[in-house]
This record gives structure tokens, sequence and C-alpha cells, in this order.
């Protein structure tokens, strides 16, 4: 492993099963772009799983567990990995989730050949507990465009993100206030801060997603992030972001996991039908 590698991996875990972080671990090792270190911070309660996933860190080098003596949460993990973080790069991913192999050096090239950009995101392949393909979820590739529907929704996804660490010193990490959203507000924060993001329209993640129903308070954190980071510029959109996500968050929580799952749906078999 070299001193300073080009991408670190932070990669938050909490009571994974060892298969599951096995395959992610192993989709990692998998890279065709090898000059990286993953550090793991493992929060997992229980023994047996904890023991695990050390000992799958222990197979290579350029994995480094990490186990906090005390409970974190997700944002204060993610700001631990980026305070320990050597790369020049940093890659956000999940224990459950697959990167597909070329995701890091595709990610790396984008971010070389476009020195003005600081973020850089890529395509989803939704799938469920037990791997079956749900969707494939794609965002807008130039920054307008992220910008502009970051008025009404979250237009990069969390676990493909890759971004310069410069920016975490200059701009700051995650609020561990937030238990949910902490990308949202982190990405607007950013935005209001004048960096420039990107998305690949390359499929670089396989995420797991165990259901459509968000938690109770997923809501009130995501009108937090956009009221807290509320400027002046386009007054409008995000004015009408902010009262749509108001109004659709006072609806029951099975509408919006039908309304999720009806989307899910539709994704799936438009994927179906297109020639690959």
């Amino acid at each position: 492993m070299t001193t300073n590698p080009r991408v670190s991996l932070v990669v938050p875990c909490f009571n994974e099963a060892p298969e599951i972080v096995r395959a992610s671990l192993d989709s990692v090792r998998a890279q065709t772009l090898a000059d990286f270190e993953c550090l793991v911070i493992d929060e997992s309660t229980d023994a047996q799983r904890a023991l695990a996933c050390r000992q799958l860190c222990e197979r290579d080098a350029r994995f480094i567990y990490v186990h906090p003596s005390e409970r974190l949460g997700l944002a204060r993990s993610l700001n631990l990995g980026i305070s320990r973080a050597r790369g020049e790069f940093i890659a956000r991913f999940d224990s459950d989730d697959v990167c597909m192999p070329q995701r890091l050096a595709a990610q790396v090239a984008w971010l070389d050949a476009h020195p003005q950009a600081g973020v850089v995101g890529g395509a989803l392949e939704i799938m469920d507990e037990d791997g079956t393909t749900l969707a494939f979820r794609h965002y807008p590739g130039t920054h307008a465009a992220i910008a502009r529907g970051m008025h009404m929704t979250t237009t990069i996804a969390h676990p493909t993100v890759m971004f310069r660490r410069e920016l975490a010193g200059r701009h700051g990490t995650y609020d561990p206030d937030f238990r949910f959203s902490e990308d949202l507000d982190l990405w607007l924060r950013w935005l209001n801060a004048g960096v420039v993001f990107g998305n690949l329209p390359d499929m670089l993640v396989r995420y797991r997603q165990q259901n459509t129903r968000r938690h109770q308070d997923h809501w009130r954190f995501n009108l937090k992030a956009r009221t807290r980071n509320f400027a002046g510029r386009h007054l409008l959109r995000r004015s009408v972001g902010i009262c749509g996500i108001a109004l659709w968050s006072t609806l029951p929580a099975s509408v919006q996991e039908g309304v999720f799952r009806s989307l899910l749906l539709k994704r799936r078999q438009s994927a179906k039908a297109s020639p690959r």
C-alpha cells in the first residue's frame, strides 16, 4: 500500500451479516484501480459480527479496521473516517452494497479530467436483501442540472459519491446532529460554497434497499437541511421545494411507500424493456 493512496474509501458498518460484508469488501478488493485504502468504521455491538468484520479486513493491508469505543451514528462515523483518510479523493460506500469493478477508476479519471469539479457520483442498481435487481436509477449529469434538481430532491446518490479530500477541510464535513439527510445538508452547504458537482452515467454501485418506507424522522431532517441552507439564489425554486417536501411529509407512511414502490416497479419494467 502506498503512503498516500489516491483514494480513501470510508465504509460505515453496524451489525452486518458476515456474508454481506464479505461481498461488499470483496467488491472493493476487486477494483481495477488498486491504489486505495479502505477504512471500515465498524460500530457493531454483536461481538461475533465485529470479529468477522475485523478478520475480513485483516486479509488485505489496504483495509483498515476501526472500532470506536462508543456508538457514533452514521454522520460521526463518516467524519471519523474522513479525519483518518490519507487519499487525495474520498469515496463513500456502505457495508451492504457492492461496487462495480471500474467504479474507482472511472471516478478518479473524471475528477482528473475536470479539475474545477469537486464531487462526482453515478448511477445505482437497486437490489433487494437477496440481491435481486429491483431497478436502475440514473441522476442528472451536469452541475447545473444537479444544482437545479437539488432544490426539489437529492440529485446525487450518497453511496456512489467521490470527492476531493481538501473540500472537507475547506467547507466542513457531515453535521453530527443529523440522524437522517446528513448527505443533503452537506451537498446544499457545498453548493452554496460554489463546489462543482457531476454524475457519471455509469452504473457504479449495486445498492441494497431493504424497504421503501422512510423513517418517520427522515422528512423532518430533510426540511431542516433545506431551511438551514436556504439562500437567496433561485428563491422561487427553493421555496417550492421546501413547500413540496413539507406537504409530502404530511402524507401517511403507507401512501409514501406505495408511491416509492410504484416508481421502483416502473424503473424495473423500463430496465427490462431497454436493450442492454
